[in-house]
């Protein structure tokens, strides 16, 4: 697997900074230069319909048990997380290296308004 960003910097392979805009029309030289299989193109707002997702890793280390605990927080999971797990799956590079040993979903209520009580928009 190729990485789609420089060692250095961690900049993407198309140029620029550590936060600049990958370009997925860039040509290589034996096809794009960020691959079409990479995980920053395959998660990405403009391949999957807009969605986007705040992510976060946290890695751990516990003697021999290694890995990354990683963190979505999204709008809808039907429509910002499934969907993109699900392509993930068939079709980013990445996966060879990934095992999930496990998953949970949370709901975080919007806060009350006057005269209503914490989640009560969920209910309506």
């Amino acid at each position: 697997m190729r990485t789609p960003r420089t060692k250095d910097t961690g900049a993407p392979l198309s140029g620029g900074r550590e936060f600049s805009e990958p370009d997925f029309t860039m040509p290589g030289s034996d096809g794009p230069v960020i691959p079409r299989d990479s995980h920053v193109r395959v998660v990405h707002p403009d391949f999957n319909h807009g969605a986007r997702m705040l992510r976060r890793g946290y890695n751990f280390v516990d003697g021999l048990d290694a890995g990354l605990f990683f963190i979505a927080f999204v709008r809808d999971p039907d429509t910002h997380f499934i969907p993109i797990q699900n392509k993930m799956a068939k079709s980013d590079a990445m996966m060879e290296y990934l095992e999930v040993t496990g998953s949970a979903l949370f709901a975080a209520p919007p806060g009350a308004a006057p005269g209503e009580y914490v989640g009560q928009a969920l209910f309506h």
